[in-house]
C-alpha cells in the first residue's frame, strides 16, 4: 500500500482539526493531472461530507480542462458499470466504503470502470507529493459540469444484469428476502434491481442517512442481529447484509444464521465452475476454499487482501471469479468489481437452480472454528509487529502475500494491518474447537507480547 492509497481508495477521518480542505483540492490535482483530458464520471454516496468533497472534486477537475458528469448517491459498482458503459475516460467516486460515518474517501477508475491498479496509485501519489501538476486552462477551456439523473444509470444497470441470469426461474421461485441497507445506497438500486421478478424484500435501515444509525457500514455478524431475526420471523429465504457503498453482500441463512463471504463466494463458484477453472481469492479467505475448489477440478490463486488486487488478477488470468471473506463477489461476466446486487441476483440464481435452502449449500463445505478480531493499532505499530511475526519460526507453510499466513493441515492463521483504518486484523481457523483454541492462544499471546515491547 502507498502513502495515499489503502486497501480501497483513499481515506479520510472528518473529526474537528483533523483534515485539511487543501488535500482534497491537491488530491484533485494529481487525479487531474494523471487523467489528463477527456471526461470523468464523479459519483458519491450518502455520508454528510460526501457533497462537500464532489462539489471541490468537480470544480478542480473542470478547471483542469475535464469534462465531469455528476450522479448520485448510488451504489459504487453502479459508478463503476456505468463508467464503462458510458464510454467516460475515468470515474471517480467518493465514498468510504464500510468505515464509519466520520471516514470519507476517493476511489479511482480507469475507462473500464475498475478501481486503478497499484501501479496507477503510485503514479498519483508521485504527483501528488512531487507538485508536478498541469496547468489549468484558459476559462474558455473549463470542462463543463452536468448532473446526471440517477435512474438514468439504474434503468441500464438493471437491464444488462437482468440480461445475465434467468429471470423467469428467479421468478418462479417468488423469493422472499431481508435486506439490510446500512441506511445506505442500495437501499435506492436492489428495489429498483428487483422490479417485476415477483422478490418480496422485508427492509432495515432502508432509509438513506449518513449517520448509519441502524448499523455500522461494515456487515459483520456481530452487528446484523437484528436482520437474523428478521428473516427467521418473516420465514424469509435469506437475508443479506449491504456494506456503505453497496459493493459487498454478506449473507444470512433462513436458520438466521450469518455465513462468511468466502463460504458464500465458495457456493457461487462450485455453481458455475469447470475443469480447469480459476478462482481468485485474498489470504484472508479459508482454506476451505482451497479444498472445495480443488476439489471440483479448479484452481485457488491467491492475492493480497482488497479488490483492487482481486479484480486485477481476475482480469489478468481471465478467472471465473473472484471473491472476499468480507462479502465481495466478483463476477467477471457482468463486470470484474465486487457488486453487492449482481451477486444477491446470482445466489437468487443458484438456491432456484439447485433448488435448495443457503443452509443445505453451506452444509456441503466442510465446517470450520473461525474467529475474526480486529485490534485497535496504528499502521506503523502494526506494520512493526507483522515484520517481527515474520521473524518467528512458526512450524507451517508460511506466506508473506499480505501481513502474515500460516498454514497446518487442518488449521491457519493471518494477520495484517487494515488498509482503511488503524486496526491490526487477526483471522484464525481451525477443525475443532480444541485445535482452534490453542491455536488462538498462541496467536494472540504473541501478538500481546510483540505489542509489549514495540510501545515500550
Amino acid at each position: 500500500m502507498g502513502r495515499l492509497f489503502g486497501t480501497n481508495g483513499v481515506r479520510l477521518e472528518f473529526t474537528r482539526g483533523s483534515y485539511d480542505p487543501e488535500f482534497i483540492v491537491r488530491l484533485g490535482k494529481a487525479i487531474a493531472t494523471y487523467i489528463n483530458n477527456g471526461d470523468v464520471l464523479l459519483g458519491f454516496d450518502v455520508r454528510l461530507t460526501s457533497l462537500s468533497i464532489v462539489g471541490t472534486l468537480y470544480g478542480v477537475l473542470s478547471m483542469y480542462g475535464l469534462g465531469v458528469d455528476v450522479i448520485g448517491p448510488l451504489p459504487t459498482p453502479v459508478h463503476q458499470y456505468l463508467t464503462k458503459a458510458w464510454g467516460y475516460r475515468a470515474g471517480v467516486m467518493v465514498t468510504a466504503s464500510h468505515n464509519p460515518p466520520h471516514y470519507n474517501g476517493i476511489k479511482l477508475m480507469g475507462s473500464d470502470g475498475v478501481e486503478v491498479n497499484r501501479n496507477i496509485e503510485e503514479e498519483v501519489e508521485s504527483i501528488f507529493y512531487s507538485g508536478r501538476f498541469k496547468e489549468t486552462v484558459d476559462y474558455r477551456d473549463i470542462g463543463r459540469v452536468r448532473f446526471i439523473n440517477v435512474e438514468d444509470g439504474l434503468r441500464e444497470y438493471r437491464e444488462h444484469l437482468l440480461s445475465l441470469v434467468n429471470v423467469d426461474l428467479i421468478k418462479g421461485r417468488g423469493f422472499r428476502i431481508v435486506a439490510d441497507f446500512a441506511n445506505s445506497v442500495n437501499s435506492i438500486a436492489l428495489p429498483y434491481v428487483l422490479r417485476g421478478l415477483n422478490v418480496k424484500v422485508n427492509s432495515i435501515n432502508g432509509h438513506l442517512d449518513g449517520e448509519f444509525p441502524g448499523r455500522v457500514p461494515e456487515p459483520r455478524p456481530d452487528n446484523l442481529n437484528v436482520a437474523s431475526r428478521a428473516v427467521v420471523e418473516a420465514s424469509a429465504d435469506f437475508g443479506v447484509a449491504y456494506d456503505g457503498d453497496g459493493d459487498r453482500s454478506l449473507f444470512i441463512d433462513e436458520g438466521g444464521n450469518v455465513v462468511w463471504g468466502d463460504r458464500t463466494g465458495t457456493i457461487l463458484a462450485l455453481s458455475m465452475i469447470k475443469k480447469g477453472d480459476r478462482v481468485v481469492t485474498p489470504v484472508s479467505s479459508s482454506i476451505v476454499v482451497k479444498w472445495a475448489v480443488e476439489g471440483a477440478g479448479g484452481e485457488v490463486v491467491w492475492t493480497r487482501v482488497g479488490s483492487v488486487d482481486v479484480s486485477h488478477r481476475v482480469m489478468e488470468i481471465g478467472a471465473l471469479c473472484g471473491f472476499e471473506d468480507n462479502g465481495g463477489f466478483i463476477w467477471p461476466r457482468h463486470h470484474p468489481v465486487r457488486d453487492g446486487i449482481s451477486t444477491t441476483l446470482l445466489m437468487m440464481q443458484v438456491l432456484a437452480e439447485q433448488r435448495a435452502r443457503l443452509s443445505e449449500l453451506n452444509s456441503r463445505i466442510p465446517s470450520m472454528v473461525t474467529a475474526r478480531e480486529r485490534l485497535e493499532v496504528d499502521r506503523e505499530t502494526a506494520r512493526k509487529l507483522v515484520d517481527k511475526l515474520r521473524e518467528r519460526d512458526w512450524g507451517g507453510e508460511v506466506i508473506t502475500i499480505d501481513g502474515i499466513r500460516v498454514n497446518y493441515p487442518d488449521s491457519w492463521f493471518l494477520v495484517r494491518p487494515s488498509g482503511t483504518e488503524n486496526l491490526l486484523r487477526v483471522t484464525i481457523e481451525a477443525s475443532n474447537v480444541e485445535k482452534f483454541n490453542n491455536l488462538r492462544g498462541s496467536v494472540m499471546k504473541s501478538i500481546k507480547e510483540l505489542l509489549d515491547s514495540i510501545r515500550q
